[in-house]
């Protein structure tokens, strides 16, 4: 490749160079969008109105921590030591809507659903 060749590969690279910080903001940003409207979206609908609201006040026993192994188990485990904490937080999984109509995350630990 001769000089002139090389110069132009430079000035295409020094063109292209502002376009991939560009880029990366432009992916950033839709992540970020898409992280922080999912909690909002009504599955019904797809409208960005779902309530974040934990009702909390859940009243059932945390199944036993020992029905199950490794990562389950130490959830579950967690889920005993620190209920009133679990019972003020939202669970993303959508579990409040039916069938399961949960309350809050703890209601995930009170049955089989915190498992799977």
């Amino acid at each position: 490749m001769g000089k002139k060749g090389k110069d132009r590969s430079r000035e295409a690279s020094k063109k292209r160079a502002p376009l991939v910080p560009a880029i990366i903001a432009v992916i950033v940003i839709a992540v970020i969008y898409i992280v922080v409207a999912e909690p909002f979206k009504n599955t019904d609908t797809g409208n960005l109105t779902r309530s974040f609201l934990v009702k909390g006040g859940e009243t059932r026993p945390i199944m036993d921590p020992g029905q199950f192994t490794g990562m389950t188990k130490e959830a579950y485990a967690a889920a005993k030591e620190a209920p009133e904490i679990l019972d003020k937080i939202y669970c993303y999984c959508y579990c409040d809507d039916p069938p399961f109509n949960h309350k809050s995350l703890l209601s995930c630990f009170v049955d089989y659903h915190g498992a799977s």
